[in-house]
C-alpha cells in the first residue's frame, strides 16, 4: 500500500541530522521506498510504497522505526522519540463504565479498548493538525473526529467515535452481519450487505457502525456532540478486506485493518487518543477503560547462528553490528552465547518474523543490499531433456496453422447438457462441486463436443468450409486424488472427407511418422458414424481415429453441414514419429507417369499397398476417384539408373493388374 506522511509528522517521532532529501535517498536503499518527495512551505510530503507485511511501518512511527535503524547503520547517528509504546498506560479504574460492549469469542475482534468522555466542545482544529490531514489527503472535520484522523497517521491504527447519547441504552454488541441488512454510513451511502460483515448493533438493534471500513450515520458527531465514545479496536483482517472489496470503501481504515496492525497498539493510541481530546477539546474522561483482550501476547523467541547468517548472507558481518542492527528494529537480545544469541520479537512484528531466516533477511536489509559482492552462484545446470510431447503438439500447431487451420482455445468444462446431446456418459465425467454455473459443470474427457459447439456458435455468421484445431487436455477418472490428463488433438474440417485426410497424411510424413494405415473398427467413440469412421494406425500404435459426426448428433446440435473430424492421442502420435532419416538421391533419369483403372471391391488402402509392392520402380500413387469397384490411380515410375521404356511400363502394369483378377 501507499501512504502519505510529512517531514514534521516523521521528525516528532526521529530525531536525526540528515537533510529531508538526504533521509529518502538513503532510507530507500534499506527499506520504505521513498516514492516521491514534494517540497511545501515549510514542510515537505513524502508518498512511500509500504510492502504487504510490513503494515507495522504503515505509519510515521512506523518509517520513523526503519529510518532511525539504517541511518544509524549507515553512520548517522539518530534516536526514536515519543515511542508509544513507552508511554505510561492510566485506565482510571475508579470511574464507572458509562456503557457496555458484548463481544462473543475473539474471531472478531481479537483486542477491543474504548473509553467515554464528556463535555465536548466542537471547534476547528489546531492550524498545524489541518495542514497534516490536508496533505496527508485526508479532509478537516472538526477538531474530535481529526484527531481520530491524525491518530491513524501518526501511529498506523485506527479508531473511531461515536455520539454517546445518540446511542441507545449505550449497550453495543459485535457481531456479524446478516444477509440483507442495511447500513447507512458517514457518507450518506445505504449499503446493503451480503452477511458476514462485522458490525456493531445498538441497545435499539440499530447498526451504528461498519467495523473498519466507516462509521454509521445513526451516531455520527456533529456540533451538538457533549459525549462521546472512542473506541480502538483490532479486527479480523479476512472479513474487513472481503467487505471492504464488496462494498468499494477502500477507506484508510481498511487497508491498515486488513493487513493486521499489532493489536498491542490498540491500548497506547487511545491514551494518546484521551490526552488530545483533554487538550483541543476541554474533554473529561467519564469512564474505566474498557480492554477486551482475550489473546494476550506472548513473545517469540529467535535463536540466531551468526557464523551461519553470516554464510548465508555471503559476507562477514561482525557480532556487534548483527545485535545494533536488530536493536534498533526493536527486537531484544535476551542471551548472548559464544556466537550465539536469543532475541525476542517486538509485537509490532509478530506476524512477519517467525523463523531465523527471517532475522537474517533483516540483517542483511539493513546492512545494504549495496554492500553484498555482486558475485552469480557457480551452478552447473544440466541441458533440460526435450519433452516430446510438447514438441510434436509445436509442431502440429505449426504445420496446421500454415494449412489454414485455426487454433481454437475451449474451456476445459463443458454442460451435461452438451454431454448427453453427444451420447457420452455422465458418469465417466468429472463433476465439480463448486461450479460457477451449469454451463461449466463437467471437465471434458474428449474435445470433439467442444468443437461441434464451436462449428454450431459459428454457422451463418462465418463463410464455410471451416478449419478448426484444438490441442488440449481431456481429463479421466483416476484412482489417485487428481484426474488423469491426456493431451488429444482433434482436427476438424467442413470441406470434403479427401482433402481433410489428405492434410491429416501430409501433417504425418512433416512429423516423420512411421507407416500410416487406416482400419475400419467397432472402438470408436459413439460420437462418430459407425459406418464411415476408420482407426488410424502408424507402425504398432493407434494414434486414434477419422470419421464423419453421427447424423443424430448433427441434428441434435442443429449442425447443417456434415463436418469430418480426425481425432488423436499426442502422446501416441510423438511415440510413432521416427527420428531417423534415410535420404535418397532424386533420380537423374525422368520419370514416367501412367494413369491405371483397377476394378476391385478391395479397401483403397489395400489396393495402394499392393500396387506398391509390385515393383521396385513404382515411385509414387495418387489416388484420383472410384465409380462403383472402379478405381482410378496416377502411378510414377522411375528407375535410379536407367530411362525405363514404355514396354517396361507397360509390363508392370500387368503385374498389377494381375494382382486384382
Amino acid at each position: 500500500m501507499d501512504i502519505k506522511i510529512t517531514d514534521k509528522s516523521l521528525r516528532y517521532f526521529l530525531e536525526t541530522p540528515e537533510d529531508s532529501e538526504s533521509l529518502a535517498r538513503d532510507v530507500s536503499l534499506c527499506g520504505p521506498t521513498f516514492d516521491r518527495i514534494t517540497k511545501l512551505k515549510g514542510d515537505y510530503l513524502y508518498e512511500i510504497e509500504v510492502i504487504t507485511n510490513r503494515i507495522d511501518s504503515a505509519s510515521a512511527m512506523g518509517i520513523a522505526r526503519d529510518c532511525m535503524a539504517i541511518l544509524n547503520q549507515m553512520g548517522i547517528k539518530s534516536k526514536i522519540n515519543n515511542d508509544l509504546y513507552k508511554e505510561k498506560i492510566i485506565l482510571h479504574e475508579g470511574l464507572p463504565k458509562t456503557f457496555t460492549f458484548n463481544i462473543p469469542g475473539k474471531s472478531l475482534a481479537p483486542r477491543f479498548t474504548a473509553v467515554s468522555l464528556e463535555n465536548i466542545k466542537i471547534t476547528e482544529s489546531p492550524e498545524d493538525t489541518k495542514n497534516l490531514l490536508t496533505q496527508c489527503g485526508e479532509r478537516p472535520i472538526n477538531n474530535v473526529v481529526d484527531i481520530t484522523n491524525e491518530l491513524t497517521i501518526l501511529y498506523g491504527m485506527p479508531s473511531h467515535i461515536f455520539d454517546l447519547d445518540k446511542l441507545a441504552a449505550q449497550s453495543l454488541t459485535i457481531r456479524e452481519s446478516k444477509k440483507g441488512e442495511e447500513v447507512v454510513t458517514l457518507d450518506d451511502q445505504n449499503n446493503i450487505l451480503r452477511g458476514g460483515d462485522i458490525i456493531i448493533e445498538d441497545g435499539a438493534g440499530r447498526i451504528v457502525d461498519l467495523c473498519g471500513i466507516m462509521g454509521g450515520a445513526v451516531a455520527e458527531v456533529d456540533g451538538h456532540t457533549k459525549n462521546i465514545l472512542l473506541i480502538v479496536p483490532a479486527y479480523n483482517p479476512n472479513k474487513i478486506r472481503k467487505s471492504s472489496l464488496y462494498l468499494q470503501k477502500r477507506t484508510l481504515a481498511a487497508q491498515i485493518y486488513e493487513k493486521q496492525p499489532d493489536p498491542e497498539l490498540c491500548l497506547p493510541v487511545l491514551i494518546r487518543a484521551i490526552k488530545l481530546f483533554e487538550e483541543r477539546a476541554d474533554a473529561r474522561v467519564s469512564s474505566a477503560v474498557y480492554d477486551n483482550n482475550p489473546d494476550k501476547f506472548i513473545e517469540k523467541e529467535i535463536t540466531l547462528d551468526i557464523a551461519w547468517a553470516n554464510k548465508l548472507i555471503g559476507v562477514e558481518i561482525d557480532p556487534v553490528t548483527v545485535i545494533s542492527i536488530l536493536e534498533n528494529l526493536g527486537f531484544i537480545i535476551i542471551k548472548r552465547e559464544e556466537g550465539n544469541i536469543t532475541c525476542t520479537i517486538p509485537s509490532w512484528r509478530r506476524n512477519d518474523i517467525n523463523i531465523r531466516e527471517d532475522l537474517v533477511e533483516e540483517i542483511a536489509r539493513v546492512f545494504g543490499y549495496s554492500k553484498l559482492p555482486a558475485i552469480l552462484p557457480c551452478v552447473n545446470l544440466p541441458p533440460e531433456k526435450t519433452n516430446i510431447i510438447l514438441e510434436t503438439e509445436y509442431k502440429t500447431k505449426s504445420y496446421l496453422s500454415c494449412q489454414g487451420y485455426n487454433e481454437i482455445y475451449n474451456s476445459s468444462l463443458i454442460s451435461l447438457d452438451l454431454i448427453n446431446k453427444n451420447k457420452l456418459q455422465e458418469s465417466n465425467h468429472i463433476q465439480l462441486t463448486n461450479a460457477l454455473s451449469e454451463e461449466y459443470k463437467y471437465l471434458r474427457t474428449s474435445l470433439v463436443p467442444s468443437i461441434l459447439q464451436n462449428i454450431v456458435d459459428n454457422q451463418g455468421k462465418s463463410e464455410e468450409p471451416f478449419f478448426i484445431m484444438e490441442i488440449s487436455n481431456v481429463y479421466l477418472k483416476s484412482p489417485e486424488k487428481l484426474p488423469h490428463e491426456i493431451s488429444n488433438i482433434v482436427m476438424a474440417s467442413t470441406t470434403d472427407y479427401l482433402h481433410t485426410k489428405g492434410t491429416f497424411e501430409a501433417l504425418l510424413q512433416y512429423l516423420n511418422a512411421k507407416k500410416l494405415k487406416f482400419e475400419p473398427s467397432d472402438k470408436h467413440p459413439v460420437y462418430f458414424a459407425k459406418s464411415l469412421t476408420a482407426q488410424i494406425i502408424s507402425g504398432d500404435h493407434s494414434l486414434g481415429f477419422i470419421g464423419t459426426i453421427d447424423p443424430n448428433i448433427l441434428h441434435e446440435m442443429g449442425i447443417t453441414s456434415n463436418p469430418v473430424f480426425i481425432e488423436l492421442n499426442t502422446d501416441s502420435l510423438a511415440g510413432s514419429i521416427n527420428n531417423n532419416y534415410v535420404y535418397q538421391p532424386i533420380s537423374t533419369f525422368p520419370e514416367v507417369v501412367e494413369e491405371m483403372t483397377i476394378k476391385t471391391s478391395d479397401r483403397i488402402g489395400n489396393i495402394i499397398e499392393k500396387i506398391r509392392k509390385t515393383s521396385d520402380l513404382i515411385n509414387r500413387i495418387s489416388y484420383i476417384n472410384s465409380f462403383e469397384n472402379n478405381h482410378s490411380f496416377k502411378i510414377t515410375f522411375s528407375s535410379p539408373n536407367k530411362n525405363l521404356t514404355q514396354s517396361e511400363v507397360n509390363e508392370i502394369k500387368k503385374a498389377i493388374q494381375l494382382n486384382f483378377n
